[in-house]
């Protein structure tokens, strides 16, 4: 790993028109983060603003890194579209992880989906899945030839959605693998690339064909294309596309005029422009700005309304970048032997407080996780509700470590043959639009007591039975259903059948101690 210190910081661009309303309530959100860390007794940022780190020990030999995008394992994953084609895996610590897509694949763009999984737009003609232990599926079946899958983005409808601008669409995916593709509505000749979902409810994406756009598309495939009439730059090259904090959707533009843009729901379009910059990918940060890989060699960062400044990396050229379970924003660099680096926005760690384990750690008895507390990030809570693979209120209670299957519920209550094994808890939350960050955060251990010994079962009442009249093995089967026991025997001469009882000692309804006595008079000729 080389740690490479913090070189410049300018703000290269100020525009005159500031948008006050973003302005104030991201000041709003930095007073509130600050009173939040005061508050938890400082809890340390999760990397300074600035401060980079790169790492390249785990990469394939050959590779030619592309993307990058959070999972739902909490740790990034970016696309290899290098000698051994792959999807890549980085931990918050930097260790890395391929995973081969096969030769003649061409993975680029990558996004988390709404289960659990990593999805993946394969160039080659597929889009592709791949789990947090690193099972990749393929699918191709729905996409018609030539096609040529570019940008993935998860869809509001729990679905994902690409560009496939071999077959001039929009594409959509579900999690099972069912595609449908979307053209009506697209400008003549379009050639959409990268795509994001928007916190309208839509997806938005770029067009660089000969209308040069951004493209707004429906859950239910309606497709809205905006241009210069609506703000885009003269001469424009949109080129990636993702969600901002304040509701609006930004993008990059390699055109004449190098600039970041931004849309509005409604497709109103302002850009910014920045001289001498080459930008790529863009994602919202934690500390609820938008950063963009610069090509031209470094990192961007610009606020809603407008500020820009550049942190400067010798030797770079960052291409893709997203936002990190740890706060940071992570970046895939093009330049050299290739790598992928870190820089830290100066947002607060998620987590503030860790869960507990509450209760009397006795096992047979109820224990709650219960504790937590979270930073906002990007101006926003995180929420275990935003995918489905975040299990019964985001929770999941460990045993020595490993998950104890089914036992994800708030509280959980211990065995007996659990006694002194160690047992925790893990609250996994999602931050939702901009940042679709998955972290989670794990209770400090506590080792399971053996519970009080079980108490035997409460005897039930002799209450005795009336058995006159009736045979002496019918007699007795009552007595003992009645829990009481079969006392003396007596025989004595009658008229009566013989082998019936005469009498009983004590008498029919009389209340004793379970396993008391009943004696019997029998007759007999």
């Amino acid at each position: 790993m080389l740690t490479r210190p913090r070189l410049t910081a300018a703000a290269r661009l100020t525009p005159a028109a500031a948008t006050r309303k973003w302005r104030a309530r991201l000041t709003l959100f930095l007073l509130a983060a600050a009173l939040a860390l005061f508050a938890s007794g400082g809890a340390a940022a999760a990397a300074p603003l600035g401060q980079i780190n790169e790492f390249s020990a785990g990469l394939n030999s050959g590779r030619i890194l592309q993307l990058i995008a959070p999972g739902a394992d909490g740790n990034l994953w970016f696309t290899d579209q290098g000698s051994t084609p792959a999807i890549g895996r980085i931990t918050p610590s930097g260790a890395i992880h391929e995973f081969s897509t096969g030769a003649g694949t061409g993975p680029y763009g990558i996004a988390p989906g709404p289960d659990g999984n990593v999805w993946f737009a394969d160039g080659a003609g597929a889009i592709g899945r791949i789990t947090p232990s690193g099972t990749i599926t393929e699918f191709s079946s729905g996409l018609p030839a030539g096609s040529i899958p570019q940008g993935i983005a998860p869809g509001p409808d729990g679905n994902l959605w690409f560009t496939d601008p071999g077959a001039k669409a929009i594409g959509r995916i579900t999690p099972s693998g069912v595609i449908n593709e979307f053209s009506n509505g697209l400008n003549p000749n379009p050639n959409p690339q990268l795509i994001a979902p928007g916190a309208d409810g839509n997806l938005w994406f770029v067009d660089d064909g000969t209308t040069r756009a951004i493209g707004r598309i429906t859950p239910s495939g309606v497709i809205t294309e905006f241009d210069n009439t609506n703000g885009l730059n003269a001469n424009s090259t949109p080129f990636f596309i993702a969600p901002g904090p304040d509701g609006n959707v930004w993008f990059t533009d390699l055109g004449t005029t190098r600039a970041i843009g931004r849309i509005t729901p409604t497709g109103t379009i302002t850009e910014f422009p920045n001289p001498g910059s080459a930008p790529s990918a863009i994602a919202a940060g934690a500390d609820g700005n938008v950063w963009f890989a610069d090509n031209a060699g470094g990192i961007g960062r610009i606020t809603p309304w407008g500020d820009i400044t550049e942190f400067s990396i010798a030797s770079s050229q960052p291409f893709g970048i997203a936002s990190g379970a740890d706060g940071s924003l992570w970046f895939t660099d093009q330049a050299g032997t290739q790598i992928i680096g870190r820089i830290g926005t100066g947002s607060p760690a998620a987590s503030q407080a860790l869960p507990q384990v509450v209760g009397s750690g006795q096992a047979g008895t109820r224990q709650s996780c219960l504790g937590d507390r979270w930073a906002d990030w990007a101006g926003v809570p995180p929420s275990s509700s935003p995918f489905a693979f975040a299990g019964f209120d985001g929770y999941q209670w460990l045993l020595d470590g490993k998950p104890l299957l089914g036992k994800t519920g708030r509280s959980y209550t211990p065995t007996q043959a659990q006694a002194g094994h160690l047992l925790s808890c893990r609250l996994t939350v999602t931050y939702p639009l901009p940042l679709l960050v998955t972290t989670s955060a794990t209770s400090p251990a506590v080792r399971v007591l053996a519970g009080p010994p079980k108490p035997p079962p409460p005897s039930l009442p002799c209450v005795v039975p009336n058995v006159i009249g009736k045979k002496l093995a019918k007699a007795k089967e009552a007595i003992t259903d009645a829990h009481c026991k079969v006392g003396k025997v007596k025989k004595k001469k009658s008229s009566a059948k013989p082998g019936r009882v005469l009498s009983q000692k004590p008498g029919a309804g009389a209340v004793r101690s379970a396993g008391s006595k009943v004696a019997l008079v029998v007759s007999k000729h």
